[in-house]
């Protein structure tokens, strides 16, 4: 999905039960950058400008940009790399919320 694309999502004309979408800020244990993807029809979709997804090399840019965009929560979805070689079947990831007011 397209940054402005979920701008205009955010920021239209909606019905009194609109919800706003859940967004994820998603890390990788190998990886030092954030991405950032929005659920949409239950599968989480990159957000991207000029077609590439959008990169953040810090926790505190991606919770500035969701601000600018208007969310007060997101999600973080840390991917653990290594579990995915284990012997026991678990889950690759972990959500965490995560507050975006300053309290």
């Amino acid at each position: 999905m397209q940054k402005h694309q979920l701008d205009m999502w955010l920021h239209g004309e909606h019905k009194d039960s609109y919800q706003t979408p859940k967004v994820y800020v998603i890390g990788c244990s190998d990886i030092s950058e954030y991405l950032l993807a929005v659920e949409y029809k239950h599968k989480l979709e990159p957000v991207k400008q000029d077609g590439v997804p959008l990169h953040f090399g810090s926790l505190d840019q991606v919770k500035e940009e969701l601000l600018r965009l208007g969310f007060e929560k997101a999600y973080l979805r840390l991917h653990n790399a290594y579990e995915e070689f284990g012997n026991e079947p678990s889950h690759s990831y972990c959500d965490i919320e995560l507050a975006l007011k300053p309290h």
